[in-house]
C-alpha cells in the first residue's frame, strides 16, 4: 500500500515537471521573438551604454551588450546615451557581438552614392590631390576620380590649382565590382552653356552686328566664336566683294572683329555671318557716281573663268565680262589665248544690279 502511494506521488511530480518544462519552453520562445536576429553586416542604430579604456558597450536591442573598439570613435565625441550607426562585424560562438562604426559609415556613404547616381543628382566633392590624368576627390568620405577631361571645357594643364577646392558636379560612372566612382564637373558647365547658348541665339536676328573671334579658317570660309560655344560661319563669298582664292587673304586666325548676321537657324543653332555686307552702302555710292552705264573705263584682268573674265575696275570692285560680250569679234577664240591675268583692257559698262551687287561689261576695242 505504501509502495503504490509512493509511486503515485512520483508520477504526479513527473507530470508537474513536464508541465513546468513546457511552460518554460513557451516562455523562452516568446522571449526569443522579442530579441532581433542578427546577421553579419547588418546596419543598426546603437546607443552608447558604457565607455571603458579600450572598448565601448553599445545597445542595439540584442540580448547582450555589443562591443565597439574605442579606436573607431577617437575623432568622434563620446557621450553616454548617444546614438550612433554601427554594423555587425562579427558574432562569436559565445554569443558576443562585435561592431564597427567606420565600416557602417562606408556602407552608408556607398548607399548615398548609389542613390545620387540613380537619381542623377547634383553632388559636391572636395578635391584631395592630383593624380595621373585627373584629380582625386572626396564624395561622402569616399575617394572618387575626376578625369582631366571632365574638369573644364578647355584643356586643364595646372591640376594643382584645384586641390583643396569644392566643386559641384555629377556621378557619371560606378564600377560596383571594383568600387570605383567617376565624377564630372564639366557636365554641369555643359548644361549651363546650353541654356546660355539658347538664350543668346534667341536674341540674334538678321541684320545685327556682333563681335566674334576667328577660331578656324578653311577653304570655304571661317568659323567665328560668338561666345558660350556658339559658332557662326562666314562663307568665303561673304568675306570680300573681291574674288579671293582663300579666306586668309582677307582675315587672320585669332582676329577679333565685327560681323553682320545674315541668317539664324534657331533649330540647328547655326548662324550665317558676313563681312562684305557691312560696306554695301559704299558699294552703291561708288557704282552710282563712278561706274555709269555707257562709260568706257580701264580694268585689270583678275580671273579667267569658263563663262568669261572677272575684271577689277576699282579697289575691291570687280565686274563680269561675259563670254558673249568678250567675243563679239572673236567668238571662237578661248579666253586664255586672248587675255592674260594682270593685263589692262578697255571695257564698256553695260549696267549693274544693285540688289545682287553685280556689274556687267562689254569688251571694247579702241
Amino acid at each position: 500500500m505504501n509502495f503504490e502511494r509512493c509511486e503515485s506521488i512520483m508520477n504526479k511530480e513527473d507530470l508537474n515537471n513536464q508541465i513546468k518544462s513546457k511552460e518554460k519552453i513557451k516562455i523562452i520562445k516568446l522571449y526569443s521573438y522579442t530579441i532581433p536576429k542578427l546577421e553579419k553586416y547588418d546596419l543598426k542604430k546603437g546607443r552608447i551604454l558604457k565607455i571603458k579604456d579600450k572598448i565601448i558597450l553599445i545597445d542595439i536591442g540584442f540580448k547582450y551588450d555589443c562591443i565597439l573598439s574605442k579606436k573607431e570613435l577617437l575623432k568622434i565625441p563620446q557621450r553616454i546615451n548617444d546614438l550612433i550607426d554601427v554594423i555587425v562585424e562579427k558574432l562569436d560562438y559565445k554569443g558576443k557581438c562585435f561592431l564597427s562604426y567606420i565600416k557602417a559609415n562606408k556602407i552608408k556613404s556607398w548607399h548615398r552614392v548609389n542613390d545620387a547616381f540613380r537619381r542623377n543628382e547634383l553632388v559636391s566633392f572636395l578635391v584631395l590631390s592630383r593624380t595621373k590624368g585627373g584629380l582625386i576627390v572626396s564624395l561622402y568620405n569616399i575617394e572618387c576620380f575626376l578625369p582631366g577631361s571632365q574638369i573644364e571645357y578647355k584643356k586643364v594643364t595646372n591640376f594643382d590649382y584645384y586641390v583643396g577646392k569644392i566643386l559641384i558636379g555629377k556621378i557619371v560612372k560606378i564600377n560596383k565590382s571594383t568600387k570605383n566612382i567617376v565624377v564630372s564637373h564639366k557636365i554641369i558647365l555643359e548644361k549651363q552653356k546650353i541654356k546660355i547658348k539658347a538664350l543668346i541665339i534667341s536674341n540674334l536676328n538678321k541684320g545685327i552686328i556682333v563681335e566674334g573671334v576667328v577660331k578656324n579658317i578653311t577653304n570655304y570660309g571661317c568659323f567665328v566664336d560668338l561666345g558660350c560655344s556658339l559658332d557662326g560661319l562666314c562663307h568665303i563669298s561673304d568675306i570680300s566683294w573681291q574674288r579671293i582664292k582663300h579666306p586668309v587673304e582677307k582675315i587672320n586666325l585669332g582676329e577679333r572683329r565685327n560681323f553682320l548676321i545674315l541668317s539664324v537657324d534657331r533649330l540647328r543653332k547655326r548662324v550665317q555671318l558676313g563681312i562684305k555686307q557691312m560696306i554695301i552702302d559704299n558699294w552703291k555710292s561708288v557704282i552710282k557716281k563712278i561706274f555709269v552705264s555707257g562709260k568706257i573705263i580701264k580694268g585689270k584682268i583678275k580671273f579667267l573663268i569658263n563663262f568669261g573674265i572677272l575684271v577689277e575696275i576699282y579697289p575691291s570692285f570687280e565686274g563680269l565680262l561675259h563670254k558673249k560680250e568678250e567675243f563679239k569679234f572673236h567668238y571662237k577664240i578661248y579666253p586664255k589665248k586672248m587675255f592674260k591675268i594682270g593685263n589692262a583692257i578697255n571695257i564698256l559698262i553695260l549696267g549693274s544690279k544693285l540688289k545682287h551687287k553685280k556689274i556687267y561689261f562689254s569688251f571694247k576695242i579702241i
